[in-house]
């Protein structure tokens, strides 16, 4: 079949969306050929923005989502319209971009990936909170068009699902929850993972957003794991904690790594391997790739129940989501329980990779995408 994939960005770059969006467009490639429908940002209409974020900042103190604005998804769905009768294709596939598809025209059956509402994300994410009245109405209501345009959507989690049903009045047949993918060139071996050191319990902290990511409630968790006479070590990877931490024995900060070059990705690998728990106490969470990409290591998560959280991590299974209310010491707490007891430990790091080969991979989710679009084209 032929394939439109439509988004704002290049899905040929892995920067974008973490990566999420190269990994989609590589599996839609096995399915058929992939058209891509992207396109650039006028520049007046680039100007008028700038301008709306300007007058929203000095005049308001307000934030500013253009991209949730009617101008701009008039813009984009008019020349998705546009492009769609000039090159047409049997399934559009649109990655996180309601604004493509708000005001669209088109018989095309339509296929929508995301990992949230806009709805949902009010106040939720930072980037997201204190906006202007009418950037959150025109906001809602256009992501609401596209969700109601899609002809399925696959929604990377059931916290997604359930806003699309209850704040969109979407139907429970259109849409298919599917779990993202570990945004990894190369999976470990099942031979390659290692099991626990005894008397060593290795944390990993990773995350670019040290404070969403619940960094300062990991890092006084493992002081607490230390003061209880357990032996740890905390690697912090991917942003450099706003505290002083003045040089501390077991503890070591690996500010960035590109993941997309060779090198940095066999960094990465390297630590993963050298890794029994990833800790990751999340203020807010659409979804998770990294959760993924630990349980292809076989590393339990031990994170926060909240978002789209337990969609990846599931209690028992591939490690455990504690309530949003848990302080740093529920987190130790719960890592010592395990680390003291390698039974059930290695049972989970079984389980975690487990769950990965089974749902949390990419082919799992290019199967799913194949499902959807042969039942559409056939209807």
């Amino acid at each position: 079949m032929k394939i439109g994939f439509a988004a704002r960005y290049d899905p040929r770059d892995k920067q974008t969306w973490s990566g999420t969006a190269y990994y989609t467009y590589q599996q839609l490639k096995k399915y058929g050929e992939v058209e891509i429908f992207q396109f650039p940002l006028p520049k007046l209409l680039q100007e008028w923005l700038t301008m709306q974020k300007s007058i929203n900042r000095r005049w308001f103190g307000k934030q500013s989502s253009v991209e949730f604005l009617s101008a701009y998804a008039r813009y984009f769905s008019r020349r998705l319209t546009a492009a769609l009768k000039k090159n047409p294709v049997d399934i559009l596939f649109v990655s996180a971009s309601s604004q493509m598809i708000a005001e669209v025209k088109t018989d095309i059956p339509i296929i929508y990936m995301t990992d949230a509402t806009f709805q949902q994300l009010q106040g939720y994410y930072q980037s997201f909170s204190n906006l202007p009245d009418y950037n959150i109405r025109q906001g809602i209501a256009l992501d609401k068009r596209a969700f109601q345009k899609a002809a399925h959507c696959m929604l990377a989690s059931d916290w997604c699902k359930q806003s699309a049903i209850h704040d969109y009045g979407m139907a429970d047949e259109k849409i298919t929850v599917v779990p993202c993918g570990a945004n990894l060139d190369q999976v470990p071996m099942t031979g390659e993972i290692g099991s626990s050191q005894q008397g060593n319990c290795r944390l990993l902290f990773l995350g670019v957003d040290w404070e969403r990511k619940g960094g300062a409630i990991a890092l006084e968790a493992f002081r607490l794991l230390k003061k209880e006479n357990t032996s740890a070590t905390l690697r912090i990877i991917g942003c450099v904690p706003p505290v002083e931490i003045m040089p501390e024995e077991g503890i070591e900060v690996i500010p960035f790594l590109d993941k997309n070059k060779a090198e940095g990705m066999q960094q990465l690998h390297q630590i993963f391997l050298d890794t029994d728990f990833l800790l990751l106490p999340t203020r807010a969470e659409c979804a998770g790739i990294v959760f993924c990409e630990a349980a292809a290591y076989g590393i339990p998560s031990i994170s926060t129940n909240t978002g789209g959280v337990g969609t990846y991590v599931r209690g028992g299974i591939n490690g455990y989501a504690l309530p949003l209310a848990a302080g740093a010491a529920d987190y130790a707490l719960r890592i010592s329980q395990l680390w003291n007891n390698q039974q059930e430990l290695t049972q989970l790091k079984q389980q975690s990779r487990q769950l990965f080969e089974q749902e949390l991979n990419w082919d799992a989710w290019g199967e799913a995408f194949k499902k959807i679009a042969d039942r559409l084209l056939r209807s």
